[in-house]
């Protein structure tokens, strides 16, 4: 499996009452204008956001507004060297997997 590289536009999501940082909004290089992705604080998922003006702050409930819009780049790399043998002594825990079996 290759390693994939993703190149997007990254936004803090601000809010304009207490300030505080509800997430980031992300637009991929290459995709229309309209597909823009929402990843909340401490969340690991990306959800489609298709109306930027009903995304509300997750503090205080209050409006929010994207700040700068900077380029990124994500390298996504799991899976790419589980598969291959590697050089050397094995792990503790892959030579206690085979004494045990």
């Amino acid at each position: 499996m290759p390693a994939t590289i993703r190149t997007f536009q990254e936004a803090d999501v601000n809010c304009y009452h207490c300030g505080f940082v509800s997430g980031v909004a992300r637009v991929d290089r290459g995709a229309p204008n309209s597909a823009m992705t929402y990843l909340a604080h401490g969340s690991d998922t990306e959800v489609p956001l298709r109306d930027h003006k009903q995304l509300r702050c997750a503090r205080c409930d209050g409006p929010t507004y994207f700040d700068a819009f900077q380029a990124r780049t994500l390298m996504v790399t799991s899976g790419l060297f589980d598969d291959q043998p590697r050089r050397g002594r094995p792990p503790k825990r892959l030579q206690q997997q085979r004494g045990a079996a």
